[in-house]
């Protein structure tokens, strides 16, 4: 039974140590570094023409909202074109995009394709230096576009993408989503100061279009792989904090793990990818790869490992007769744990009642957050696995 114990706590620390890593470790690294080997970005007021992208599939809810946000942007209209890519939307979305045609939207038609298919069939039809990739669902606020785009003044920028933030219908951040994203950001921009970020969002970013090529028609996590192409060919991914653009929050838990279901078989299948793109980055974005975008994907193995080893070596060690301050750490760490579980249960049936935005909910609804959006994963792993991943996307209805 001791050999047993040893084994399971060497299991238990690994598993702990590793969340710790990934959460909190790996950010402060990354904050210690940047404040010591900061690399500032050279803006001056650059106004490159560019291209808007918006590739779109059954938005007749969100596309009239989002060509006003677009046509209204702080930006010389003169020096923008801007695309929408129809996806064989079904519902009125072609409809609608057509009205906008004679305020100078152009709209190109194709077979049901994905996200990809979309953007590939744009990057034909693009006119820009700048190449803007922006959802249909999203909102930027008047100056994204050119807080956006001074970035390229700066040669050795290649790609640039903005601070993405949870809305209500107030544009408030809403709280276990908004605290998420303002978590990622804080990484993202150290990232951006050291050298690139490796976590790029498509809700709104934008590539050089002389070092844009198509993306391979398989590929899931467009944004990921466009970063990786743009840092594999010298240039840097930053993260403008001036640049916001606004998200709906998803109308359901059930809707959101859906979603983050597909990112995870993204993610799975850029980790497969690695050896096309990995040996090209230098130490420290491989490094930074690893740690924020590869370590995340094993966060909830890492989570029923620390659990079933802390219960059954919460169960075996007081026959052991050791320490009794190890029993009462391994005592206190169970209790903790079941505390958090059991907030996420709290929070996960809170979240389906009326008192899902009580002050009291939103105690509960962090624990929750964490535990659905990381089930997600391990479905998002059987679902890549299985081959039944598609790049075909549906959007999750929004608020």
């Amino acid at each position: 039974m001791a050999f047993l114990a040893v084994i399971l706590f060497i299991l238990f620390v690994i598993s702990l140590g590793l969340l710790i890593y990934i959460y909190v470790g790996y950010p402060l690294i990354i904050v210690g570094l940047a404040k010591f080997f900061r690399r500032p970005i050279k803006k001056t007021d650059f106004l490159p023409t560019a291209t808007i992208v918006i590739p779109a599939h059954n938005e007749e809810a969100v596309i009239n909202e989002k060509l006003d946000n677009i046509l209204s942007l702080d930006y010389p209209r003169d020096r923008l074109q801007i695309i929408v890519c129809d996806d064989a939307s079904d519902d009125r979305t072609v409809e609608i995009i057509r009205t906008y045609i004679p305020k100078g939207v152009e709209l190109s038609e194709g077979a049901r394709a994905g996200k990809v298919g979309a953007l590939n069939r744009a990057l034909t039809l693009a006119t820009g230096q700048i190449y803007v990739i922006t959802d249909a669902d999203t909102i930027l606020n008047p100056n994204s576009l050119r807080e956006l785009l001074v970035n390229f003044a700066d040669e050795k920028v290649g790609c640039v993408v903005a601070q993405t933030r949870m809305m209500t219908s107030e544009l408030e951040t809403s709280e276990s989503g908004g605290l998420y994203w303002r978590y990622e950001a804080l990484i993202r921009q150290r990232e951006s100061d050291l050298h690139s970020t490796v976590a790029a969002t498509g809700h709104l970013m934008a590539l050089r279009r002389d070092i844009m090529q198509p993306i391979p028609t398989n590929v899931i996590l467009d944004d990921f792989y466009l970063a990786m192409m743009t840092i594999s060919q010298g240039y840097r991914v930053i993260s403008e904090p001036k640049s916001v653009v606004w998200e709906r929050p998803t109308n359901t838990m059930g809707d959101d793990v859906s979603r983050r279901r597909r990112l995870t078989a993204g993610r799975y299948q850029m980790l497969w990818m690695s050896k096309e793109y990995l040996p090209k980055l230098s130490s420290l974005l491989r490094f930074q790869v690893i740690s924020h975008k590869f370590l995340r994907l094993a966060i909830p193995h890492l989570m029923i490992l620390a659990l079933v080893t802390n219960i059954i070596l919460a169960a075996i060690l007081p026959a052991l007769s050791l320490s009794s301050i190890v029993n009462m750490t391994v005592v206190v760490l169970m209790i903790l744990q079941g505390i958090f579980y059991f907030m996420a249960l709290v929070g996960g049936i809170l979240s389906n009642t009326s008192l899902k935005k009580s002050k009291l909910a939103k105690l509960f609804m962090l624990p929750y957050f964490l535990c659905a959006t990381n089930f997600a994963s391990i479905a998002g792993l059987l679902w890549y696995f299985s081959g039944q991943h598609t790049v075909l996307w549906q959007q999750a209805k929004r608020s």
